[in-house]
């Protein structure tokens, strides 16, 4: 699975490829036919293969991959990231790590705190051995994305060890370690002494700093062709359903996440799952790779397929997404979601507005009428949904792409199956339509401070809702 993973990422295997059957690869890696079938199942997890019953597998269009998989990230890193991913990943580190340290100042536990503080203290002891101060650097960064107390948010610390990766391959002297860890102890410290504002401007300098170390050619707009186009009733997101472990896979994903099979549960043996879903016990076994793929489940040999714990599950995953039922989203997931978008979609906004095509500008005005149109009926939210996608089109970043495809099916949840978040649709209008006029006059500083206004409308509203008691609190 890791080796072809690699391939398509490094575009050995390019978007289109028909891979050999499942014989030829399995001698062409020394492994069982099944054991191939299995791992083109995790890759279609993954979003980086579409299979078709005697059609075969193909490489799908890097469009569909989930850029945030921890897989996907980490064989970017292996084979060697491409510049313009490489310039989107440290562009999106700049947007969302200060605001994650400056959490990480108001929310750390204790016991957070002291393993933040350590992993710098360790950068510090390690300056003379360049693997092992790497090693603590990433340390360093995913411990404060932990203390942030945002579980979507911590789910973002996976994007930060490919770009770690790439730049410790910089060459770089002992006394220049010293100088970073030095940087790093100042957020530390910062974060220690709940001084938010101060950690928030050191992370910004750390940031900055590695963006010195990589090379980020200044970018131009990004061409209409190039503008992912995705509506919430595409489900060529989601994992395909066709065949009889695909909907296996996702009967039990739903299962996982209402609870109904909770964490640490020990699931049936492979024979008891087949005879109770009437599948054969080579459907149980690819529906449990794909659900392992996605975090929410470990096998072990004898002991069985367990359901893991829920900050173990990729929660940036379009099928554990859409999963959640509606009805059910808790208070805090509403919360984690706001402050993830409220970090994020601003300086989305801000991009748009300096990247924009006319192409992607006419999208993003479509999509402004056709919430003014539907107003007063139901598909308001489609349009809504499809706005804010638009923009995040427009910003010219992948990852900001591929973050706001995953969490629209969730967007579009939250203002169904709890109502529309903002204040009135006439206020709800007249900010959406704040943000296009931003995007218009080609003004960042107007579209992404739009935009927090928005958020920020969407937030007292949903606080209003929860004191209402219209929102059950998690």
């Amino acid at each position: 699975m890791h080796e072809v993973g690699r391939r398509i990422v490094a575009d050995d295997l390019r978007e289109g490829t028909l891979l050999p059957r499942e014989a030829e690869l399995a001698q062409s890696y020394g492994v069982s036919r099944q054991a191939v079938r299995e791992a083109l199942k995790v890759l279609a997890a993954k979003g980086m293969l579409t299979t078709r019953r005697r059609a075969g597998s193909r490489v799908s269009p890097r469009s569909l991959w989930n850029l945030l998989d921890p897989d996907v990230l980490a064989w970017h890193a292996i084979v060697g990231l491409r510049p313009e991913f490489l310039r989107d990943l440290v562009e999106f580190r700049a947007l969302v790590e200060p605001n994650t340290a400056a959490l990480a100042a108001r929310r750390a536990s204790p016991d957070q705190l002291e393993r933040i503080v350590g992993t710098a203290e360790a950068m510090r002891a390690a300056v003379d051995d360049c693997d092992r101060f790497h090693d603590a650097d990433v340390a360093f960064h995913a411990a404060v994305f932990a203390a942030s107390g945002n579980a979507l948010i911590d789910r973002l610390s996976t994007i930060v060890e490919p770009v770690l990766q790439v730049s410790s391959t910089v060459q770089s002297s002992a006394s220049e370690r010293t100088a970073w860890a030095g940087d790093h102890e100042r957020v530390a410290t910062a974060i220690a002494n709940h001084d938010a504002d101060g950690a928030e401007a050191a992370m910004r300098y750390v940031v900055d700093m590695y963006n010195g170390e990589v090379s980020t050619d200044e970018r131009g707009r990004v061409s209409a062709d190039a503008a992912v186009v995705w509506k919430t009733s595409d489900a060529s997101l989601l994992y395909p359903s066709g065949a009889l472990h695909g909907q296996l896979a996702h009967q039990i994903g739903e299962q996982i996440v209402s609870g109904t099979l909770g964490e640490g549960v020990t699931l049936p043996r492979e024979s008891e799952l087949a005879l109770k879903y009437k599948v054969s016990r080579q459907a149980v076994r690819e529906a449990l790779k794909v659900l392992a793929a996605k975090g929410l489940v470990s096998t072990r040999r004898r002991a069985g397929t367990t359901v893991t714990a829920r900050e173990n599950w990729n929660l940036l995953d379009h099928d554990v997404i859409a999963w959640h039922n509606p009805k059910d989203l808790s208070f805090q997931f509403l919360i984690d979601l706001i402050e993830l978008r409220q970090l994020v979609e601003p300086p989305s906004a801000a991009l748009a507005a300096a990247r924009r095509s006319p192409a992607q500008m006419a999208r993003i005005s479509s999509a402004m009428s056709e919430m003014r149109r539907t107003a007063a009926e139901s598909n308001w939210v489609d349009a809504d949904v499809e706005f804010h996608m638009a923009v995040a089109a427009a910003s010219g970043n992948a990852i900001l792409v591929s973050l706001s495809r995953i969490l629209a099916p969730v967007l579009e949840a939250s203002m169904k199956g709890q109502g529309n978040l903002a204040p009135t649709l006439e206020v709800a209008l007249e900010v959406h339509a704040a943000i296009e006029q931003g995007i218009v006059a080609a003004d960042p500083e107007r579209a992404g401070a739009a935009m927090a206004a928005m958020l920020s409308l969407t937030d007292s509203r949903l606080h209003e809702a929860v004191g209402l008691g219209k929102q059950r609190s998690a």
